[in-house]
């Protein structure tokens, strides 16, 4: 049985064999770092379940329908507590000028535009559906993520949202509930959540202007808070007085509509913290196991019907996002210039690719071990790697590096720990 080694290079073949088998070595700060990450995750997955749940609750049994009205109050709630800890010096602040601002503001517009449809959906659609539905936002992720940040994924990894997309073609036509405008809502916050989730990991691992997750919160809430003022009042002028008369008739109103608005804070700035981490395509796949777990737990709430080409369906779809996973880590994606990115104003830097370890320094240093400043990182393959969120590209284990230079990179790390 392999027990957990303490001098990477000595037992460099023990950990190679374990990876083989599937197992995961963790130890020291990455191992704190690791736990960190998966916390975040089982914790956004149990906050997006819960605000889902909520809104329905809010929309369905309490006949609230005013779904801008309660857009807005999500953004007015995240930005009032994420300003709320700016103003106490718990996250830093930063200066943004006007080509920063320009970027932050296609954020928000696409972050509102992801939520009010998603949100007005509801309206038309069972949670379990609307949760099906979503599973087909990587497949957009994946295309405006080479657009815009140069990332191509391999031709199998692509293939593999083929199953994925039938999958929602057997859930529509199954669906008991289904209806077009529901669906047609849905595609539409697909779409723009697809472009939010590539534009804040621009944003929160961009070299020259990243940001911290809740100062990015800040700054879109705010901007979001703005535009869905205007939406409300030109779509329903008559949302203050339906609140009014909600509060009144239902005793349980005002404590769900508070539940909602906590909840949507918590998930939005969760969801950030994740983005900076993983990047924009794993949050969708994560992203994407959330809805199966959704849909399970809006069947069980709502007792929704499900039909069993429903059922095929969803099964389909969450083959196809398990799969699609996979191949995600198996074939890392490669990196090259963005057509979108001079429009967009990206900073991300690259270099030829790398030939492994340098003769001359032995197994303490690499060629690409680490930078003095802020730069991007090339895979083993010759891929282009943009640099990560911490300034320092440590993910330097990637697919494919040989062994040598893997155990060479851990004994850099473990005798001059990076501070983050």
């Amino acid at each position: 049985m392999l027990k957990p080694i303490y001098s990477a290079v000595d037992n460099d073949r023990n950990q190679d064999l374990a990876a083989e088998a599937g197992f995961v070595w963790c130890h020291g700060r990455r191992c704190r770092e690791f736990m960190e990450v998966v916390f975040f995750v089982i914790f956004w997955y149990t906050i997006s379940v819960g605000l889902i749940i909520s809104n329905k609750w809010l929309i369905s049994e309490t006949g609230f329908r005013s779904t801008s009205m309660l857009t807005l109050l999500h953004m007015l709630s995240s930005c009032a507590a994420s300003n709320m800890l700016l103003a106490l010096g718990l996250v830093p602040r930063k200066q943004v000028g006007s080509q920063l601002l320009g970027r932050v503001a296609v954020l928000a517009v696409s972050f509102t535009l992801a939520v009010a449809t998603c949100m007005a959906s509801l309206a038309y659609l069972p949670a379990s559906f609307v949760q099906a539905i979503g599973s087909i936002t990587p497949g957009f992720t994946a295309v405006l993520a080479f657009l815009i940040q140069g990332r191509r994924e391999a031709a199998v990894t692509y293939a593999a949202l083929v199953p994925v997309a039938i999958g929602i073609v057997l859930a529509s036509g199954g669906e008991p509930l289904f209806n077009l405008v529901g669906l047609l809502l849905q595609i539409v916050a697909c779409l723009a959540r697809s472009l939010k989730t590539v534009l804040q990991a621009v944003l929160l691992t961009d070299e020259r202007d990243h940001f911290h997750p809740m100062t990015l919160l800040a700054y879109t809430t705010a901007i979001s808070a703005a535009l869905l003022t205007l939406l409300t009042l030109a779509t329903e002028p008559n949302s203050l007085h339906q609140l009014a008369q909600l509060h009144a008739a239902h005793q349980s109103f005002t404590p769900l509509l508070a539940l909602s608005c906590g909840l949507a804070f918590l998930a939005n700035w969760t969801n950030f913290i994740i983005s900076k981490r993983l990047g924009a395509l794993t949050l969708q796949v994560l992203g994407n196991f959330k809805n199966v777990v959704a849909a399970v737990a809006a069947v069980a709430v709502f007792s929704n019907p499900v039909t069993r080409l429903g059922l095929l369906g969803y099964g389909m779809t969450t083959l196809g996002v398990f799969l699609y996973s996979n191949l995600v880590h198996k074939y890392p994606a490669a990196w090259v210039p963005a057509p979108v990115s001079a429009f967009l104003g990206t900073s991300f830097t690259y270099r030829p690719p790398t030939q492994g370890v340098q003769e001359g320094k032995g197994k303490e240093e690499c060629s690409d071990d680490r930078e003095p400043s802020g730069g991007s990182r090339t895979s083993s393959e010759g891929g282009l790697r943009p640099e990560l969120a911490n300034g320092h590209g440590r993910d330097v284990e990637y697919a494919g590096a040989s062994r040598s230079k893997r155990a060479a990179v851990r004994v850099v790390e473990e005798r001059a720990p990076l501070v983050t």
